[in-house]
């Protein structure tokens, strides 16, 4: 079950970072096509550090997501990874509770729901003595 649910997540987390990427890469283009200054900055300044910041947040989460399905293929834990994507899941989901509405909270919900379980199964922990 901690496989599958690794999956979810990978599969949740790969989904956000590439719609957050391509949103904020298009509104880099709004930004440039509009002339747009963003509390007095220069428009071309201002177009670049939100392209720069998309493709950076979406490279961050794709990552994210290939190291938890590589831990979901090894049906091992990913202890470490799973608390970084939890923290940054929670980030998600409360801007998608906010201005996204309620059918992408539930999509990012139930992803932050599946690392919790991920990282709370110990099912498949070998026995100490």
């Amino acid at each position: 079950m901690r496989t599958l649910a690794l999956l979810i997540a990978a599969v949740g987390i790969l989904l956000e970072g590439l719609v957050i990427g391509v949103v904020l890469f298009a509104l880099g283009g709004v930004i440039d096509a509009y002339s747009m200054s963003l509390n007095g900055t220069d428009p071309s300044m201002a177009q670049a550090a939100v392209k720069i910041m998309g493709v950076g947040l979406a490279v961050l989460l794709v990552v994210l997501a290939a190291g938890l399905a590589a831990a979901a293929a090894r049906d091992r834990h990913a202890r470490k990874m799973t608390v970084v994507a939890l923290v940054i899941q929670c980030i998600v989901v409360v801007i998608a509770g906010i201005a996204l509405g309620w059918a992408v909270f539930g999509g990012t919900l139930l992803v932050l729901g599946t690392l919790l379980y991920a990282l709370l199964d110990d099912n498949h922990q070998p026995v100490t003595r």
